[in-house]
């Protein structure tokens, strides 16, 4: 863990915008993609007519066609929690300007990453930071990363007074325990995926949310990256026709020096760690339904969980979804969805996309690209792509920016990440662990019983 030292944050100029697929190459732009390259010029906010008046100036919009003006800005902004109306003086500005307090549990390399991402952004407050059992990580962690206080104990974390939202970043076993605490302490959470290692303790999760009232998601940063929203833009305009297959491939090789993978009191396995995102691209695609049908054939480690799969599933009475995944190998981390009227293709690092191209059928392909933020030269702390821990990283930007705008704007969860398909995904997962004959020590009797019974029966009728 490399001493970063502070971490230049991005200009304003520079905040990415969520709204970056509403920005055709030709054509007008959304309105909010216009309100949110005004407003990111001006932290303090503007009132709405002075917003207009920004928008007319610079002919950012056609307003030509409206016949309320004010109205209508005034519903855009009232509309996404991206905006913020600032209290007594009626100006709007962005909801990532505002100051919210932010608290880590744990210190894993993934939560190095995540807090150099937030570390760019103007609004978040790096507050306390806590690792179990050992202080002094934590002290590290504190200063390598410019977090104010540090603890050896999730429960000191969690009586601290001034933090606002925990990110959660320990292995899934964990979630629930470390969930339930932070929000009965009256914290907001973003948990990693996945958020936990079965469908009953991800119900467990959200009751405890609702119960204390806070906000909770997990973290599937995916759905925040401006290429998977363009994406479900293709989708839900009808231009791709209708969606009749989907192929899904990610391929990243772990090998057996990371423990966890490899076993199951440890909830390893590659599909709770990499397979979840292709059945989350499954389920983007497909609009949250579930899938009627569900089959999975894996290599399994001698320790008893998943190395590889492939995973074939149907929705309804046309949709088909091909999804591959492996820690064993390399390999590309792509998804092909084929319509009746065109073909989408969401390139490589698809669970953290910067482009895809779509090809009409008969017509020429367009390419879309959506440029990532700008990397400090700060940020120094892994070996990957020239100081990160993991590939796409400077991708957390968009996920810290959805989830701070969602919580400044006091929102129990966000539109992309909703209760139902959550836990519908892990339900999924539930249901393609009973055919692989996969338990963890976290699953319940009879979900043991009936992951035993399938695995047999599959056995005999294999011999």
């Amino acid at each position: 863990m490399a001493s970063t030292g502070t971490t230049d944050p991005l200009q304003k100029h520079e905040l990415p915008s969520p709204f970056a697929h509403e920005r055709p190459a030709e054509g007008q732009p959304s309105l909010k993609s216009c309100l949110w390259e005004v407003l990111k010029h001006h932290s303090q906010g503007l009132g709405v007519e002075d917003v207009i008046a920004h928008m007319k100036k610079e002919k950012q919009f056609n307003f030509s066609h409206s016949v309320n003006v004010t109205g209508e800005v005034e519903d855009a902004l009232q509309s996404d929690p991206y905006f913020y109306q600032i209290e007594d003086s009626g100006k709007w500005s962005l909801a990532i300007f505002r100051p919210l307090k932010w608290g880590f549990a744990g210190t894993a390399q993934i939560a190095e990453d995540f807090i150099e991402a937030l570390r760019l952004l103007p609004g978040p407050e790096l507050t306390a930071v806590a690792a179990r059992a050992k202080v002094e990580k934590a002290q590290e962690f504190a200063k390598a990363h410019g977090v104010k206080r540090a603890y050896g104990s999730y429960e000191e974390l969690a009586n601290d007074p001034e933090v606002d939202i925990v990110y959660i970043s320990p292995i899934h076993t964990t979630h629930r325990e470390i969930t339930e605490l932070m929000l009965a302490a009256g914290k907001h959470v973003l948990c990693e995926k996945p958020l936990a290692v079965n469908a009953s303790d991800t119900k467990a999760m959200y009751a405890a949310a609702k119960k204390h009232d806070r906000f909770f998601i997990p973290g599937l940063w995916s759905r925040f990256f401006p290429a998977q929203q363009k994406l479900k833009e293709l989708i839900m305009s009808g231009a791709v026709g209708e969606v009749l297959y989907l192929h899904g491939e990610m391929f990243i090789q772990m090998g057996e020096e990371i423990t966890r993978l490899y076993k199951p009191e440890m909830g390893g396995g590659a599909l709770l760690d990499i397979g979840i995102y292709m059945l989350a691209l499954a389920s983007w695609v497909y609009g949250s339904a579930r899938p009627d049908h569900v089959d999975i054939a894996i290599h399994k480690h001698p320790s008893g969980v998943d190395v590889s799969g492939i995973i074939n599933l149907k929705y309804g009475e046309k949709g088909l979804a091909s999804l591959t995944y492996s820690m064993a190998v390399d390999g590309p981390i792509e998804g092909t969805i084929r319509g009746t009227k065109g073909t989408i293709v969401l390139h490589h690092r698809a669970h953290c996309p910067h482009s895809l191209t779509f090809a009409p059928t008969g017509g020429e392909p367009q390419t879309f690209h959506f440029d990532p933020p700008r990397k400090p030269e700060s940020i120094n702390h892994g070996d990957e792509e020239g100081g990160w821990n993991f590939g796409g990283s400077i991708g957390f930007v968009y996920e810290a920016m959805g989830v701070h705008s969602a919580v400044v704007n006091n929102a129990r969860g966000v539109r992309d990440v909703p209760e139902e398909e959550m836990v519908a995904l892990m339900e999924l997962t539930d249901r393609l662990r009973a055919q692989m004959g996969v338990s963890y020590p976290q699953d319940g009797y009879m979900q043991k019983l009936t992951q035993a019974a399938v695995g047999a029966a599959q056995a005999t009728s294999i011999a």
